[in-house]
């Protein structure tokens, strides 16, 4: 019969330091082998609809100033919240009748406002009661999403599969269009 003997502890623990490296290049690896679309567009926000690929939701702030909301154009990930405090000298009541995600908050005074939660994409437009002109949009993602610069655009860490990629812009509202991404390792250029 043939004994072993047993490793010394040193010895294990480089071999465990070694297997973590070697996940860790192979993970960054995988990371590094994300397709990208970029290209030319004359929307404002563009976003791919794959929920295990979205940004993490968090909390963000729209505030009431002046007769006006800041900022005018705010991009969400699905699931997070929004704080509207007023910072102007008089009531405002906050609302919107936006299909996906209604919400009315009703009237409050100066102060740190309220919050509503985002739960589905969509785009919401943000309004109030008492001064009708005031407007807002919030585009709630559920991907990885891109605000144009200049005309250009770029996604990017995208995994291969079947996606609807969605613009957006004040002027024509929401478009959509199913892309098929063929390789991690692909470039693709897509102009809308």
């Amino acid at each position: 019969m043939k004994t072993t003997k047993a490793l010394p502890f040193n010895y294990r623990r480089s071999i465990a330091i070694a297997s973590l490296a070697l996940l860790a290049l192979f993970s960054g690896l995988a990371r590094a082998r994300a397709a990208v679309i970029s290209g030319t567009t004359s929307s404002t926000v563009l976003w791919l609809s794959i929920p295990s690929a979205a940004p993490a939701a968090g909390n963000y702030t729209m505030v009431n100033h002046d007769k006006t909301f800041l900022p005018p154009l705010l991009v969400v990930p699905a699931g997070s919240t929004v704080r509207f405090p007023n910072e102007d000298p008089f009531y405002h009541s906050i609302y919107s009748d936006s299909p996906l995600d209604p919400f009315d908050i009703g009237y409050y005074d100066t102060g740190p406002g309220k919050v509503v939660r985002f739960a589905k994409a969509a785009i919401v437009n943000v309004r109030c009661h008492i001064h009708v002109y005031m407007h807002a949009t919030i585009v709630v993602v559920d991907g990885p999403f891109a605000e144009s610069v200049n005309g250009r655009y770029r996604l990017q860490g995208i995994p291969s599969g079947t996606y609807v990629l969605h613009a957006w812009d004040a002027l024509h509202g929401e478009r959509a269009q199913s892309i098929r991404i063929p390789s991690a390792d692909a470039n693709l250029t897509i102009n809308l």
